[in-house]
């Protein structure tokens, strides 16, 4: 009854040996979606990363901190996974699952993740003591879910995603796939949407790239690692700030001109307080 299993064994023993290098590279699934840490310690989904740079930008316009960045993304990831869902329980959605039976806006203002963003961080600020709970006690602070020990499980990856996006870690976010359906090609469409997230206008915008002016070095990283998270969408070629830059399916930053996949980039970078983001030219 052995004797078959152990046949399979030895077929792919040697098929194993037979496989080339280049084969087996075929063979591995190719990395997708978003990565952010030093040490690519949390994946998202591009549409994820989207969602959780739009809640950091809207917090930091209104002046709340990386710690409530970090709460709010705790709750969207126990709340929605970071995906802006069209039901819930009862009348809940959106990104935070709030009701519009409840108080917390229309059905329509609920699914635009910057009002439900904001409507978030307006009941955290009147939340007594939110500065000095943790994570997940903030969250339910908010909430008032039926399970609060549920928050727990995401304040180490929310920590991280609130550190790129809001703690200025450096080069701390890279997407190396997306799945864009109709990706625009437009920059007007992006610096709108900044303006629109982040409450400021950028620099300068033309057909094929736009500039943001920064304070320095923490708050030009949270702004790359925003457009960064919005490169599948926006048909983006790339984004440089502090001498370095990224191109879209890369795992890493890298100083321009260097070489990627034995291919020379040529980038342009302004001087250290500019995020430049380039856009690819339409099919």
């Amino acid at each position: 009854m052995r004797a078959v299993p152990a046949l399979t064994s030895l077929f792919l023993l040697a098929s194993l040996a037979a496989c080339t290098d280049d084969a087996r590279d075929a063979l591995r699934p190719s990395k997708t979606g978003c990565y952010l840490g030093s040490g690519a310690e949390v994946h998202l989904t591009a549409e994820q990363a989207s969602n959780a740079a739009t809640i950091a930008a809207v917090g930091m316009r209104d002046g709340m901190d990386e710690h409530a960045v970090a709460v709010a993304i705790t709750t969207a990831m126990q709340e929605s996974e970071l995906i802006n869902v069209n039901y819930g329980h009862d009348d809940s959605l959106g990104l935070f699952q709030q009701r519009p039976s409840m108080g917390w806006g229309s059905e329509e203002e609920l699914m635009d993740p910057v009002y439900a963003s904001f409507k978030f961080y307006e009941k955290l600020q009147r939340t007594d003591g939110w500065r000095d709970m943790r994570l997940a006690e903030a969250a339910q602070a908010v909430q008032i879910s039926a399970y609060p020990e549920l928050y727990e499980q995401w304040e180490s990856d929310a920590e991280v995603i609130a550190d790129a996006f809001a703690g200025g870690e450096e080069a701390g976010l890279v997407c190396v796939s997306g799945n864009a359906v109709d990706p625009a090609a437009d920059p007007a469409l992006l610096a709108e949407a900044y303006e629109y997230q982040w409450g400021s206008e950028v620099s300068d915008v033309d057909d094929s790239r736009i500039v943001i002016e920064t304070g320095g070095a923490a708050e030009g990283w949270n702004r790359a690692a925003w457009a960064v998270a919005r490169a599948y969408d926006h048909r983006i070629a790339s984004v440089s700030f502090n001498g370095q830059v990224w191109t879209p399916g890369e795992a890493t930053w890298a100083e321009p001109d260097a070489e990627v996949d034995g291919e020379a980039q040529v980038v342009e970078v302004a001087d250290s307080t500019a995020v430049i983001i380039t856009f690819a030219a339409p099919e």
